[in-house]
């Protein structure tokens, strides 16, 4: 799972020089929308005929989980396109394709900090911090 994650994540970048999530879906054509969902879900992937959107809960619009949040949409957006069903972000995501997005975020959140920075972070404590990724996945970046 890591290693197709850092695969996608070293493409994307190659492709569009930022970690960024917002960047990154501006330059691939994701629109990105904070909508009133009411406390959950924290972020979903829509697709509409031969478009692609992401719905962020507008509760994350000043929080840094956005980074987190929006990043794991955007896996469910480029890798799993071909799927029919949506996708829903909850901090305790089960089953294989939330947690493939989730380390695929992870992961991009470990880049974009070293872009921002010019470092990596030193703990997983600094991640939780500076980007909202939950604590369940501190195991997953780990390995």
């Amino acid at each position: 799972m890591k290693e197709k994650s850092n695969r996608l994540i070293k493409q994307l970048y190659e492709e569009h020089k930022t970690y960024n999530p917002f960047l990154l879906a501006e330059k691939i054509g994701i629109e990105v929308m904070f909508v009133a969902f009411g406390k959950t879900p924290k972020g979903e992937t829509v697709r509409f005929k031969q478009e692609t959107l992401i719905l962020l809960n507008e509760s994350l619009i000043d929080k840094n989980e956005r980074y987190f949040v929006l990043a794991h949409e955007l896996y469910h957006a480029i890798e799993h396109n071909n799927l029919s069903a949506y996708y829903t972000t909850q901090r305790n995501g089960k089953g294989t394709l939330e947690r493939e997005a989730s380390t695929f975020a992870g992961h991009l959140m470990i880049n974009q900090y070293k872009e921002e920075y010019g470092y990596l972070p030193e703990t997983f404590q600094v991640l939780r911090d500076v980007y909202g990724v939950p604590e369940n996945l501190e195991l997953y970046l780990a390995n």
